[in-house]
C-alpha cells in the first residue's frame, strides 16, 4: 500500500467518525428532548392524581353531609 492508500484510509476513518458523531448527537439531543417529556407527563400525572385524591375526600364529606341530613330528616318524620 502507499502513501494514497493511507490517506484514503485515513480519510475513509475521519468519515466514518464524522457520521458517528454526528449520529451520537442526534441521539443526545433526542435523549434529552424524550427525558423533558418525560418529565412533562409525569408532571401532569402528578396534578391528575392530586386532583382525583381530592374528588376523592370531597365526595366522601359530601356523602357523609348527605347521610348526616337523611338521618336528620328521619329523627323528624320519625
Amino acid at each position: 500500500m502507499g502513501e494514497e492508500g493511507f490517506a484514503e484510509q485515513f480519510t475513509n476513518l475521519e468519515n466514518r467518525i464524522k457520521e458517528v458523531v454526528e449520529r451520537y448527537r442526534d441521539f443526545e439531543q433526542t435523549k434529552s428532548a424524550l427525558e423533558a417529556r418525560i418529565y412533562e407527563l409525569e408532571e401532569a400525572l402528578k396534578t391528575k392524581v392530586a386532583a382525583e385524591q381530592r374528588y376523592v375526600e370531597e365526595k366522601s364529606i359530601i356523602g357523609a353531609k348527605i347521610e348526616g341530613l337523611l338521618s336528620r330528616l328521619d329523627q323528624a318524620a320519625g
